[in-house]
């Protein structure tokens, strides 16, 4: 019986999956106005404004990107938590050009890849210690950064979509 990795643990799924978030989101943001995306979702997505997406991606991309780093270039470091789940605060983003975060967030996530490419199977499983989760590895970093993607990929296009329900 053939071994089949599941979504997520095949380190050139996660390359080309990350590759491709950058460009996925900078397709949803397409033709959308200032105006909505400065509007506050309601429902599942309350406290969150469609420009909060590619703001808060970029920061998570900065605190994974020096996860990465630190854990690849030292051997068992203690590494900084990134909080995954925060929700920026208004003040800290609404004056920020949509199109400039996209491209940071496009810049540092092919960053990204980049030192990943380079990496062989063993730097997969290198690891650092985590205040809260304990030990991650290179792949559970990644994997996470994957899984975080598609939730905001998600959750932009579920308020695209609202958006556009209630513009009819």
């Amino acid at each position: 019986m053939r071994y089949v990795r599941q979504a997520g643990s095949d380190p050139s799924f996660l390359l080309k999956a990350l590759g491709e978030a950058a460009g996925e989101l900078h397709r949803a943001f397409f033709g959308i106005h200032e105006r909505q995306l400065q509007r506050e979702a309601d429902g599942v997505d309350e406290g969150w404004s469609l420009l909060a997406i590619p703001f808060h991606l970029r920061e998570v991309e900065r605190g994974v990107q020096g996860q990465l780093e630190l854990v690849l270039h030292a051997r068992e470091p203690e590494i900084r938590h990134v909080d995954l789940d925060d929700i920026p605060f208004r003040e800290d983003y609404y004056e920020e050009d949509v199109e400039e975060l996209l491209e940071e967030f496009h810049y540092l996530r092919r960053r990204t890849t980049y030192l990943l490419w380079d990496i062989d199977e063993r730097d997969w499983q290198r690891g650092g210690l985590h205040p809260y989760q304990g030990r991650l590895t290179v792949l559970d970093l990644v994997r996470e950064a994957y899984r975080h993607d598609l939730e905001h990929l998600w959750q932009a296009r579920r308020m695209i979509d609202q958006l556009a329900g209630a513009v009819r």
